[in-house]
């Protein structure tokens, strides 16, 4: 039976290729607006090495958007960040551009800002207004509690095939899931455009329990928020749970923020210092209250958050003679999984406290401000430092401050975070964006982390997600030569003067990127990409004693067109490569064929997207992330290895204008083996498939 599969595998591929290698010959088509968005989640998941993406909150607030656009002769800097496609230096043209010649008259004039060509301007319009109402700013509290929008969003989720997790062991003293296999989510949630906002939101994973035992109180998560802006001098008000963001992110980031991605020229981090929290990640959030007070060119941010965490607690007899014993924990866990015994009993072990705040003068071309983190444990922190983690945290308290700016001289703009940590540590990042022509834009940051640096919530640009044990500088440049080519590229160099997990020495490494866009007409983008990256991990072939350090490899080549057959119907097609290798081993060649079809017509209540997939890698290693079309508020980012096949369906019904409802299945399919994962995820058998289904309601 197995030289049977592979030839109806070969057979489907050969197939496949030449469809995909008609169709775009064969018509012409339009761009998906989402490409972008797309592009940036998919990197997302790749560079933090996880196929879940779950702040979400930042897409909710576009949707948002719609029903309150800005205006854009009175919006913030701040405000326009909130449009995640928005780059610095279109917003500094923007703001340039009305300092200049006065209030916009149209949407129309957006033409004549520098770096605001037709495709930003068109993405953008959904979001932005152009008029003197006035009425916005003086909106009455009556009105803000009953003239918004109200959304109620249920979601179920469930793999199909069981896994070793739900099966009981005769033994009990081995783990296994308590709970079910389904995942449920809920949100609640009122808004009045950006202005106001306050809901709740429950979640339970796959194998968590559901209304007994372990979990009584029915959802494994439950998040509730309460959140103003711009009342007077009050700029924004946090109850609840709620996400802050200083400065460039060194010591304080608990939201979503662009590190290297296709987005070649985002490298400044940008957005209001507070906003609600409405995602379902269990660790990167504030538990609280916090508010923004705003006089004249001034501007004073304060918090306070208490908040339980997964902690692995250990307890220790003092001395040999004692029957006294000390409690510290070991390790944080931040997954949010309760599904095991072991996961179970680790709940919310250690209080964390986390105050700070940030005092700032803001000017229309620059700004300086001053920032401040601490946090303590109510349980001392004894980590386990292994030699690589010799300098990590682990105490029962930490002090961060640092200094971050931003000016602005004609062409360039200079922005950057400077600060210390109490234990001596210290990171810098600095950076400019510069516009050398109006068809030339280049990014520089640098950025040093000591080795000794400590971070509770920092996450700031770099190779890593948190900031410490680096030192790089990365260069981009994005050309437009003519109307209807883009070319963006950057090159990162980095270097860990310390150890990391599987290299035991200090290390390099760089990152190459090249993409050129072709707009050959309104209806149709291409794009080919190139990706190389090279690093030093650990040799799999050492037999002494210490580990030596040799090249990690990774490159890609990418191809993809997205096109329109009519309005209605959007075709897209990709062909991406993959090469892996380990000096000393062999290289690891794997590719991924796919055909993306979505279906929309206006004034139709049924649209739907689809995609088949032909993916042949030899290991994990020379995986390859794909991004997929998902029900609302939900993204699937899966890793594909191994030689098989994926496809999914997604429908959207739309009832009523106030009732939305969606489904979802998608299956993987594996020629190579009989079994899918390991461990308690592991499945007996060559498929996984997955069933979502998701109403909203609007009021």
């Amino acid at each position: 039976m197995k030289p049977l599969q592979n030839i109806k595998f070969q057979f489907l591929v050969k197939v496949f290729q030449v469809v995909l290698l008609v169709i775009p010959a064969a018509i012409f088509a339009q761009q998906a607006e989402e490409n972008e968005d797309q592009e940036i989640i998919e990197n997302f998941a790749r560079s933090e090495d996880s196929e879940e993406f779950t702040f979400d909150g930042s897409i909710d607030d576009l949707a948002n958007l719609k029903k309150h656009p800005l205006n854009l002769n009175r919006a913030s800097a701040g405000e326009l960040a909130e449009i995640l496609f928005l780059e610095p230096q279109q917003i500094d043209e923007l703001q340039r551009y009305i300092q200049k010649h006065g209030k916009l008259i149209s949407i129309y004039e957006l033409q004549a800002v520098p770096l605001w060509d037709i495709a930003t301007i068109k993405r953008v319009l959904p979001y932005i207004r152009v008029d003197e109402n006035l009425q916005d700013l003086h909106v009455p509290v009556k009105d803000l509690f009953t003239k918004g929008n109200t959304q109620f969003v249920t979601r179920y989720q469930q793999q199909i095939e069981k896994t070793n997790g739900y099966l009981i062991p005769t033994d009990t003293n081995k783990q296994y899931y308590q709970g079910s296999p389904f995942r449920l989510f809920m949100r609640f949630r009122y808004t009045y455009g950006t202005q106001m906002s306050y809901g709740i939101t429950a979640d339970k994973d796959a194998g968590e329990e559901f209304f007994k035992r372990s979990n009584k109180r029915g959802f494994d998560f439950y998040s509730a928020h309460f959140f103003l802006r711009n009342r007077k001098q009050l700029k924004a008000l946090a109850l609840g749970d709620y996400e802050v963001r200083l400065g460039q992110g060194l010591i304080m980031w608990t939201g979503f923020g662009y590190r290297k991605s296709p987005a070649v020229m985002m490298i400044k981090r940008n957005g209001p210092k507070l906003r609600p929290y409405t995602s379902v990640n269990e660790f990167r959030f504030l538990r609280g209250g916090a508010f923004t007070l705003g006089f004249k060119d001034w501007e004073v941010t304060a918090f306070a958050s208490y908040k339980l965490l997964d902690a692995n607690v250990v307890s220790q007899t003092l001395s040999d003679t004692s029957i006294n014993e000390e409690e510290y924990f070991s390790a944080l866990l931040s997954t949010g999984y309760h599904r095991t015994q072991s996961e179970i009993a680790k709940r919310e072990m250690v209080g964390q406290l986390t105050t700070g705040g940030n005092v700032s003068y803001n000017k229309r071309n620059w700004h300086i401000g001053a920032n401040a983190v601490y946090t303590r444990y109510f349980k001392p922190y004894n980590k386990d430092l292994s030699p690589y983690a010799l300098y990590d945290f682990s105490a029962q308290q930490l002090v961060n401050a640092s200094v971050d700016y931003h000016v602005i001289f004609r062409n360039i703009h200079l922005f950057g975070e400077n600060g210390v940590s109490s234990n001596g540590g210290f990171g810098l990042l600095n950076g400019a964006i510069i516009s050398l022509d109006k068809k030339v834009d280049m990014g520089i940051v640098h950025r040093y982390y000591s080795k000794n640096f400590q971070t509770i919530y920092g996450g700031s640009f770099g190779e890593r997600s948190h900031p410490q044990n680096e030192h790089g500088l990365y260069l981009s440049l994005s050309v437009r030569p003519v109307k209807m080519l883009q070319l963006d590229a950057f090159f990162d160099l980095y270097m860990h003067p310390w150890l990391k997990y599987l290299t035991d020495a200090p290390s390099w490494g760089n990152e190459n990127y090249f993409q050129a866009t072709v707009k050959p007409n309104k209806k149709s983008e291409i794009y080919l990409r190139y990706r190389f990256e090279t690093k030093k991990r650990n040799s799999p072939l050492n037999d002494l004693p210490l580990d030596y350090v040799v090249n990690e490899t990774r490159q890609g080549l990418r191809y993809q067109h997205r096109f329109n057959v009519t309005n209605e119907l959007t075709i897209s097609n990709r062909v991406e490569t993959s090469f892996y290798s380990l000096q000393g081993n062999k290289t690891e060649v794997g590719f991924v064929i796919y055909q993306d079809i979505a279906y929309k017509k206006l004034g139709f209540p049924l649209s739907g997207n689809a995609r088949f997939a032909i993916f042949r890698t030899p290991s994990y290693n020379s995986r390859i992330y794909t991004y997929e079309n998902d029900v609302l508020y939900s993204f699937s980012i899966p890793a594909l290895y191994g030689n098989g096949i994926r496809y999914y369906l997604t429908l959207r019904y739309s009832a009523t204008r106030w009732l939305d409802f969606w489904v979802r299945w998608s299956q993987t399919f594996r020629s190579d083996t009989q079994v899918i994962g390991s461990g308690l995820d592991q499945i007996n058998g060559n498929k996984k498939s997955e069933i979502k289904v998701q109403m909203r309601l609007r009021f």
